[in-house]
């Protein structure tokens, strides 16, 4: 792949692996346990950052109409 990724592609590679953490892992497993435990604390961390990122756009946004006149 030439370039950087983009932050869709990553995000779509990242929630991919997540998903597929504990794929394979059945209840005779010794591990599963640490296993579920790294995959709900990764989707823990998706989660907060979409959460975080979401609220920093809306701060944008208001910002923006605070001192950008809208076009219309």
């Amino acid at each position: 792949m030439s370039g950087q990724q983009s932050l869709a592609d990553a995000a779509v590679e990242t929630l991919a692996a997540v998903r597929a953490m504990d794929n394979g892992i059945g209840l005779d497993n010794p591990e599963r346990h640490v296993i579920r435990d790294l995959k709900r604390n990764a989707e823990a961390l998706v989660a907060d950052a979409l959460r975080r990122a979401r609220e920093l756009a809306y701060a944008a946004d208001a910002i923006r109409a605070l001192h950008i006149p809208r076009e219309g």
